[in-house]
């Protein structure tokens, strides 16, 4: 008798084996499965965060360039009306060389003093319009670039509002992505659920 059971173990001990080896198996493929998508779910948050500090840096060096732009047109600016005060004033002195060269004349005798006098006035008027002019170019040069600097600003915030506008969709897209992966797990687990009972029932 008790050579019988112990034969009856020894070949019924392959069986219990191979059940346990092939349990064994399926664990392993179950955790290596697990492994996978949890590396793949580090993988892509890795990523998403590497999306989002890149925009966050985009998004501060477009800040930086507006700050500069900004800060170059308020310089300019004032330049510009520094500019405008000191032509105001070469007008005013030209106006009272030429008033000064008109009584002169007017009043000249024909006497070599005067005559003088008036060939002084005259180089005074001739300066004092190039000095003008000079600071009217100087006007019109920095009325350019003052244009030209909000042209610059007013780009620079045109992308910075795409970039938010990018940055918006992307979150948007994410939520969504996300939102969809849960309600995907939800399903596979409400299957299994469901596969478990159906076993039971078995």
């Amino acid at each position: 008798m008790k050579t019988r059971f112990i034969l009856l173990l020894l070949l019924l001990l392959p069986f219990f084996v191979s059940a346990q080896f092939s349990n064994m198996q399926s664990q392993a493929r179950s955790m290596h499965t697990q492994m996978n998508m949890q590396n793949q779910k580090w993988a892509s948050e890795r990523a998403a965060s590497n999306q989002q500090w890149q925009m966050r840096n985009m998004m501060s060096h477009q800040v930086s360039k507006i700050e500069a732009a900004e800060h170059k047109l308020a310089k300019e600016e004032k330049n510009k009306q520094k500019l405008e005060k000191k032509t105001e004033k070469l007008e005013a002195d030209l106006k009272t060389n030429q008033d000064q060269l008109a009584n002169l004349k007017n009043n000249s005798e024909n006497n070599a003093d005067v005559q003088k006098e008036i060939e002084k006035s005259e180089e005074k008027v001739s300066k004092s319009e190039e000095k003008v002019n000079k600071s009217r170019t100087k006007i019109e040069s920095s009325s350019k670039k003052v244009e030209d600097l909000k042209k610059e600003v007013e780009k620079y915030k045109t992308e910075k509002e795409e970039l938010q506008k990018k940055q918006e969709e992307e979150k948007k897209l994410k939520e969504e992505e996300k939102a969809k992966k849960e309600k995907e797990k939800e399903e596979k687990e409400k299957e299994k659920e469901k596969e478990k009972e159906e076993k039971k029932d078995k």
